[in-house]
């Protein structure tokens, strides 16, 4: 088993709007890209027929994120 470490990146844009005093409303939108991969001996299958079955899969690592919220501020 190996373990090394890749980079990615996220870019994003959000707003925040006031709904009245202490109220707000806030959507944001994320895309994270961590690059590509593969696995092949990795990922043997066991064959009990003979030997481990070795896929070729090429994965992607990136995704597109929504969120969204209602904040309350505390005023003193």
């Amino acid at each position: 088993m190996s373990s090394v470490t890749k980079t990615g990146w996220t870019a994003g844009a959000g707003i925040e709007l006031a709904l009245d005093r202490n109220w707000s409303a806030k959507a944001e939108y994320l895309f994270v890209d961590l690059g590509n991969g593969s696995c092949t001996a990795a990922c043997a299958i066991v064959n009990p027929n003979g030997p481990p079955l070795i896929p070729d899969v090429s994965v992607r690592f990136d995704e597109s994120l929504v969120r969204a919220g209602i904040d309350y501020r505390f005023h003193s």
